[in-house]
């Protein structure tokens, strides 16, 4: 793999595009659905949030099938940069795009009906509750995050295949959880307004530390990286895990602080429609004792 090569290596495995094809036509369906009708356009998923899943899944077309893959076996900053692009830039732009309503509008109504019944049953439901718990998809972000750096770990997935795709797996599950779990694009919120900034934040703090490992370390941590791997990019292994370690840090920590100060912005508006609310009660029960004509007033 070198300069002069890598772009004729893209990565159109059908495992990879035919889960890809079949959920794009199923939000496109979905979508159809609910903007069917005349003037009902932006229904139940706005055009933005179309646009925000349309950029997610070229996202993961970038991660997955563009020869950035193909660039991820010869240098770990283009690794890193491919894991950056899956848990920071695919995962919250899918979510966004709201794609349980789309999907729930494509399928027939007694599928939903029946998936709501499994939902709510014994099992299901505690699995679910338990998954979706902010506790546990925080943990299960951090613990994918690091685990699949520990260098044994992160050589096996570089050396066999099935191993690799379950890391690619862990990673955009684990950020699809975290970042439904923060956004909450539709349904009940699982976290209080407030809580949500304080969850984006100390979950991207993790690959800030993770990143500043990496550039601060005196030796390379990954062997498979060699010298021949990384040479004709004009890199050598550690300089090309201190990129890897900047690509990590100060991307994902700027994703991190936009969406947290988003959520700030939310926060701040739902506090101030709720002292609105508050003073108008206020202003109406006021109102209303003026003009009470059995109300007596106090004598001087």
């Amino acid at each position: 793999m070198t300069p002069s090569t890598v772009w004729g290596q893209w990565n159109p495995q059908p495992f990879l595009l035919a889960p890809l094809a079949l959920v794009v036509w199923l939000y496109g369906r979905g979508i159809r659905r609910l903007w069917r009708p005349p003037g009902s356009k932006g229904r139940g998923v706005r055009r933005w949030q179309v646009a925000c899943f349309g950029a997610g899944v070229f996202a993961l077309l970038l991660a997955l099938v563009s020869p950035l893959d193909a660039m991820s076996e010869a240098l770990l900053s283009a690794h890193m940069a491919q894991h950056f692009v899956l848990i920071m830039a695919a995962a919250p732009l899918l979510v966004l795009g709201s794609p349980g309503v789309a999907f729930g509008a494509a399928v027939p109504p007694a599928w939903r009906r029946a998936a709501h019944r499994v939902g709510r049953s014994g099992v299901p439901r505690r699995i679910g509750r338990s998954l979706g718990s902010p506790i546990a998809t925080w943990s299960l972000a951090l613990v994918a995050l690091w685990a699949w750096h520990v260098p044994a770990l992160y050589e096996a997935a570089l050396t066999h295949l099935p191993i690799h795709v379950l890391e690619h797996a862990c990673f955009l599950g684990s950020a699809l959880l975290f970042w439904w779990t923060a956004i909450a694009p539709s349904g009940r919120r699982r976290l209080a307004r407030g809580a949500d900034v304080l969850y984006v934040f100390t979950g991207g703090l993790q690959g800030a530390v993770l990143g500043a490992l990496f550039v601060f370390a005196s030796s390379p941590l990954f062997p498979f990286y060699s010298q021949a791997r990384t040479a004709p990019w004009g890199l050598t292994p550690l300089s090309d895990q201190q990129l890897a370690g900047a690509v990590m840090w100060v991307p994902s920590g700027t994703v991190s602080l936009l969406i947290a100060g988003m959520l700030f912005v939310r926060w701040l508006g739902a506090m101030e429609r709720v002292m609105r609310r508050a003073e108008g009660r206020a202003m109406v029960d006021g109102g209303a004792r003026a003009d009470d004509p059995h109300r007596t007033s106090a004598a001087p």
